[in-house]
C-alpha cells in the first residue's frame, strides 16, 4: 500500500484538530426473516436510538429510548443504554450532571457483570467527581484501543465517542466506537482483490454527518472525496491527475465552509489550499516548500496555527497574514487548539526530547511563557474532543531474528523457525551470516535512536554489543567480505533528537568487530532518502546501492541503482527507474538481482554488475507482491529467493512465503517457509540455515485528559 510507511516516518504530522463521528457495525437484526410483524430486537433498537443521538442529533429523544432500554433484558444492551444516556446528559450540560451521575451509579451497582461498560461508567465518575472539585486536577492517561484493526490515519470526534480510519482488511474508509469498540466501513469497495484502492487520511465535519478523506485510486493517483457518515452520497470533491502527485485533508474549518488541504504539485511547491466542498474551488494559504505542516483552526476559526520556518506560525485567515507566534528554532508540531480557544498544544524538543507544551493565546498573541505538560510524548495527534481530553496513536514496530533450517536440494523447511536470541524479545531486525558461517549479526533496538549491533556465535551462543554513537541505523545489514566488520547505513544524530536524527550526515558505516571502532566507509549523497538499500561485491570493493531520491513531499521520484567505488568514490549509475527498492549481488559478484515497484506489481529485473541490460526474472502481480523482503541468492548462485504474500489480507501483519526461482529464468517454486509479517531473509553459507526477521507495528490510541487549566472562578461583584 502506497502510503503507509507515512504512519512511521510522518507520524507527528497527522492533520489538525478536527472532529470525526460515526455508526456502530451494521448488524443483521435477528429476526428479520420473521415477517413484517416481528418486533425488533433490543439491539437493533438500540441502534435506532444511537442513530436518533449521533446522526440527529436529538439528545432528548434519544434520552428516553435509552431510558426504556435501560430496563431490557438483555443486560449488554441495558448497560450500553444506560452509559449512553449518561453521555447524553454530559452533552445537554452542566444543569444535567446530576442525571449522567445517577446513570453511570446504576451502571456500577448493578451491571458489575459488563466489564467494559461498568470501567466506562467509573471512569466517567471520577471525571465528574474532578471536574466539580476545586484546583488542579491530576493528568491522566489511559490507553483505549490497540489491536490488528486500529488505526492512526483519522481523527477523534468533538464529544470523544468516535475515531475515523483506515480499516486496512479492505482499504475501506470505517468508524471505530471508543465506547463498545465496534467498527463500521463506510464506504464499500470490497476486498483488495481485484481493487487495489483504498482510503488514507480522513477528517470529520464540525457537524459531524460528512467525512473528507483522500483516496487512492485504481490508476495510483489520490483525490479528495466527502461521504456522508451512515456511506450515502460519496463524491469527489477534488481531483488534478495531471498536477497534483498528492493531495491531503487536514482540517474543516469550524464552519465547515472549507476544508484545509496539503496539495503536493509534480512541478512546484507544496502548497496549504482551503477548498470549498459546495463547488470544488481552492484558494491559497501558503506555499511551503517542503512537507506539509500539522495546521489547526482556532475553534472561532480566525486562525490557523502551524509549524513552519523553524517557528510555530498564526495566520489570519481572512487578512491572509502569517506571523510568528512562538519563534523557536527546536524541532516542533502543532498538536492542537484547545475548545477553550485560549490554548495552544504543541510538541518541541526545546529541553532535547519530544515533549508536550502548552501556550496561552490571546488575540493571536501568546501570553507568557509555555509550560510542559508531558515529557517524552510522541505519536500521531487525532485531535481534542469538547470536554478538552486530546487523543494521539503510538506506533510500536515489533521485530525479532529467527533460524530455520532448509534442504538445500529442494528448498523445504526441515525445521521451523526459531528466534535467534531468547534474551531480546520484539526488538531485533536485520540479520545476516559472517563470511565463514559462525556469526550471525543483527540489529537490537528498542528506540531507533538506542540502536546496537548484536553479534551471535552459532556455536557458543556468545552474545556481543557493538555501540554505534547514537547513529539511526538502516534496515539493511552486511558483514564485510573479509569478515573482520559490520557494514550498515548510518544517520548521524542532527538538531534535537530523535525525530530530528535524519537531519545529520548519512554514510555507509563499518564497525570494527575486533575493536569496535565505527567509521564512515562511505558519504551518502545529501539528496539520498530514506534508509538506501544496499550490498557488497565478494571483494568488499564496490558498494551498490539505491538512491531512494525522495521528492520534497515524500513521494518517490526517479531512483538510481549506483555503484561505487568505495576508495576512489567514483560512481556509475547502472540502472534509473521509478519504484527501484532493493538489490543483491550474486555470489559470482557477477550479476546483479534488483526489486521494481510497478504499479501494484514486484518485478526482479536480473542485470550484469558492470551494468548492462536487465531481463526481467519474475512478476509479482497486485495483491501478492511484497515490496518489503529483498531478494537474496543462494550460495551456489542457482537461485534467487524472495517473498511473496500469501492472499490473505485481512491479516496484520500480512502473511509471507519464501519462493525462490532459478537465476536463468523458470517458474518460481514455492518454499514451505511462510513467516508473518516477514520483512528480510538471508540463507548461510552452507544453503541450510535461513535468518529471517519480521516486522510489525503495532498502533495503539491514548487519551490525555485533566492537563488544561481550569477557568477561573468568578468573583464576587462588590456591593
Amino acid at each position: 500500500m502506497k502510503r503507509l510507511w507515512m504512519v512511521v516516518l510522518l507520524a507527528g504530522m497527522a492533520a489538525g484538530v478536527v472532529v470525526a463521528a460515526g455508526v456502530v457495525r451494521d448488524r443483521q437484526v435477528p429476526g428479520a426473516q420473521a415477517g413484517a410483524g416481528a418486533q425488533p430486537s433490543a439491539g437493533a433498537r438500540l441502534e435506532a436510538a444511537i442513530k436518533k443521538e449521533v446522526v440527529d442529533g436529538d439528545l432528548k429523544t434519544a434520552i428516553e429510548l435509552y431510558r426504556t432500554l435501560a430496563q431490557a433484558s438483555d443486560r449488554a444492551v441495558a448497560a450500553k443504554a444506560l452509559l449512553r444516556m449518561g453521555q447524553c446528559y454530559e452533552k445537554l450540560g452542566d444543569t444535567d450532571t446530576r442525571e449522567a451521575r445517577k446513570a453511570y451509579e446504576q451502571i456500577v451497582k448493578e451491571f458489575g457483570d459488563q466489564t467494559a461498560v461498568a470501567a466506562e461508567a467509573r471512569t466517567k465518575l471520577a471525571a465528574l467527581a474532578g471536574a466539580s472539585g476545586t484546583g488542579a486536577s491530576t493528568i491522566t492517561v489511559r490507553r483505549i484501543w490497540t489491536g490488528p484493526e486500529a488505526d492512526a490515519m483519522g481523527q477523534v470526534s468533538p464529544h470523544g465517542r468516535f475515531l475515523s480510519f483506515t480499516d486496512w482488511e479492505t482499504g475501506d474508509l470505517a468508524i471505530h466506537d471508543l465506547t463498545t469498540g465496534e467498527n463500521r466501513r463506510i464506504t464499500r469497495k470490497g476486498a483488495w482483490w481485484p481493487s487495489g484502492e483504498y482510503a488514507e487520511f480522513s477528517i470529520v465535519s464540525p457537524d459531524s454527518r460528512q467525512i473528507a478523506y483522500n483516496w487512492n485510486n485504481k490508476d495510483g493517483f489520490y483525490d479528495l472525496r466527502i461521504v456522508e457518515i451512515d456511506g450515502v452520497k460519496p463524491r469527489v470533491v477534488y481531483s488534478d491527475r495531471e498536477h497534483l502527485s498528492y493531495i491531503w485533508p487536514i482540517a474543516w474549518s469550524p464552519d465547515g465552509m472549507h476544508i484545509l488541504t496539503y496539495f503536493s504539485k509534480t512541478d512546484g511547491p507544496t502548497e496549504l489550499m482551503l477548498v470549498r466542498p459546495a463547488d470544488g474551488s481552492a484558494r491559497l494559504i501558503t506555499a511551503s516548500g517542503k512537507d506539509a505542516p500539522r495546521a489547526v483552526f482556532s475553534p472561532d476559526g480566525r486562525y490557523l496555527a502551524y509549524a513552519l520556518r523553524e517557528n510555530i506560525s498564526l495566520f489570519d485567515v481572512a487578512a491572509g497574514r502569517e506571523f510568528p507566534l512562538i519563534p523557536d528554532p527546536s524541532n516542533h508540531s502543532v498538536m492542537g487548539w484547545a475548545p477553550d480557544g485560549k490554548h495552544i498544544l504543541f510538541s518541541s524538543e526545546r529541553s532535547g526530547s519530544p515533549d508536550a507544551w502548552l501556550i496561552t493565546v490571546a488575540d493571536g498573541k501568546a501570553e507568557g511563557e509555555p509550560t510542559l505538560v508531558k515529557k517524552d510524548f510522541s505519536g500521531a495527534f487525532l485531535g481534542f474532543t469538547r470536554s478538552g481530553a486530546f487523543y494521539y496513536a503510538v506506533a510500536n514496530s515489533v521485530g525479532d531474528v529467527q533460524i530455520a533450517e532448509l534442504d538445500p536440494a529442494s528448498g523445504k523447511v526441515v525445521s521451523p523457525p526459531q528466534p535467534a536470541s531468547r534474551r531480546w524479545v520484539g526488538i531485533t531486525r536485520a540479520p545476516d551470516w559472517s563470511p565463514d558461517g559462525r556469526s550471525l549479526a543483527y540489529i537490537r533496538a528498542r528506540e531507533p535512536s538506542q540502536a546496537v549491533i548484536m553479534v551471535r556465535s552459532i556455536d557458543t551462543g556468545e552474545e556481543r554489543e557493538f555501540q554505534v554513537g547514537g547513529r539511526r541505523l538502516g534496515t539493511d545489514l552486511r558483514w564485510a567480505p573479509d569478515g573482520r566488520a559490520i557494514v550498515v547505513p548510518g544517520f548521524e544524530p542532527g538538531k534535537g533528537s530523535d525525530s530530528a536524527a535524519y537531519n545529520g550526515r548519512k554514510s555507509l558505516t563499518r564497525i570494527d568487530v575486533q575493536t569496535g571502532q565505527v567509521t564512515s566507509l562511505m558519504p551518502f549523497p545529501v539528496k539520498v532518502g530514506g534508509s538506501p538499500p544496499f550490498d557488497l561485491s565478494p571483494d568488499g570493493k564496490t558498494a551498490f546501492y539505491i538512491n531512494l531520491n525522495l521528492l520534497s513531499d515524500g513521494s518517490q521520484g526517479r531512483n538510481q541503482l549506483l555503484a561505487r567505488d568505495v576508495q576512489s568514490g567514483q560512481e556509475t549509475e547502472l540502472v534509473a527507474k521509478k519504484g527501484l527498492n532493493s538489490v543483491s549481488v550474486a555470489p559470482d559478484g557477477q550479476r546483479l538481482v534488483a526489486g521494481v515497484r510497478e504499479g501494484r506489481s514486484q518485478v526482479l529485473l536480473v542485470m550484469p554488475a558492470a551494468g548492462g541490460e536487465a531481463r526481467e526474472l519474475v512478476r509479482i502481480d497486485d495483491e501478492e507482491a511484497n515490496y518489503r523482503v529483498s531478494p537474496s541468492w543462494t550460495p551456489d548462485g542457482r537461485y534467487v529467493v524472495f517473498g511473496k504474500n500469501l492472499r490473505d489480507t485481512a491479516r496484520r501483519p500480512p502473511r509471507v512465503q519464501a519462493w525462490r526461482v532459478a537465476a536463468e529464468g523458470g517458474v518460481p517454486q514455492p518454499m514451505e517457509l511462510i513467516v508473518d509479517g516477514l520483512s528480510s531473509l538471508r540463507l548461510h553459507p552452507d544453503g541450510r540455515r535461513i535468518a529471517t526477521s519480521t516486522r510489525n507495528v503495532i498502533t495503539e490510541v491514548w487519551v490525555m485528559e485533566n492537563f488544561l487549566p481550569k477557568p477561573a472562578a468568578p468573583t464576587a461583584k462588590a456591593k
